[in-house]
């Protein structure tokens, strides 16, 4: 049987050139299209040849491009609007649950984490901006930070972050929780912000090409089964949360291995 795409190429991915990566991002992106193209579709979509494209299949674990359009047709993973999964009501959620995590862990960048990474070890000054579902996230991340002696701040309320229009500087860096990554208000603000300043933009989104992402110097994926139910949406969160932890955990041992 054919493996899930996220399984199948959890051992190459952190091996890929930037050509490649780029390249996967844009099937984690855009699966539900990719999945339907043939290889010279795809490669005219990427203005590479099919020889490119073919050699990338195999980079990725796979015998060639039949074999890659086979793992993205059985992978579980859909971006589609849900009223409630199916999967949900049984009881083998919990391994979804966990598959969601995992494939938020292996689709990180190494290359985006190391310049977060980087941008925290100069302490920039932190503004968390999340939109209505993120909101207790933003809460915890304020602590979070502030805990680790950054100065971070986390406005609660549109009129607290309408006034930090003008104290946010270029050196400072803004971490955006948003799981469509199209809330108006956020991205409003931001754009607002970057009318006279030119902070370092982090966002945590779905895989999918959306305006928050377009604005951000680095971008994390989430995946997660959207849940509403009763007109609330329960779409998990706990990956968000998980990536800026991550993201906390590297940055702590950069400056232990400094210390040392």
């Amino acid at each position: 049987m054919a493996l899930d795409f996220f399984e199948a190429t959890q051992e190459t991915i952190r091996n890929l050139n930037q050509t490649e990566r780029h390249l996967f991002d844009y099937v984690v992106k855009n699966m539900d299209e990719v999945k339907h193209m043939s290889i010279q579709k795809f490669a005219a979509e990427q203005f590479l040849s099919t020889t490119t494209i073919f050699r990338f299949a195999q980079r990725l674990g796979f015998s060639g491009y039949a074999d890659f359009i086979i793992s993205l047709l059985v992978t579980a993973h859909s971006q589609q609007d849900t009223v409630l999964p199916d999967v949900v009501l049984g009881r083998g959620y919990s391994e979804e649950y966990l598959k969601n995590a995992m494939e938020a862990v292996r689709v990180m960048s190494p290359k985006q984490v190391d310049g977060v990474v980087d941008l925290l070890t100069r302490k920039p000054h932190i503004y968390i901006l999340t939109d209505d579902n993120t909101h207790a996230i933003g809460q915890y991340c304020e602590r979070l930070f502030i805990g680790l002696g950054f100065h971070a701040y986390f406005p609660e309320t549109a009129y607290q972050r309408q006034n930090l229009v003008n104290r946010i500087r270029g050196q400072d860096m803004l971490i955006a929780l948003s799981y469509s990554g199209k809330d108006s208000a956020l991205i409003d603000f931001i754009e607002r912000v970057f009318l006279t300043e030119r902070p370092y933009l982090l966002s945590i989104t779905r895989a999918d090409n959306n305006p928050l992402e377009s604005l951000s110097d680095a971008n994390f994926y989430v995946f997660a089964d959207e849940v509403r139910v009763l007109n609330m949406d329960l779409t998990s969160s706990v990956t968000m949360l998980m990536i800026v932890e991550l993201l906390v955990y590297e940055y702590i041992a950069r400056q232990k291995a400094q210390e040392a």
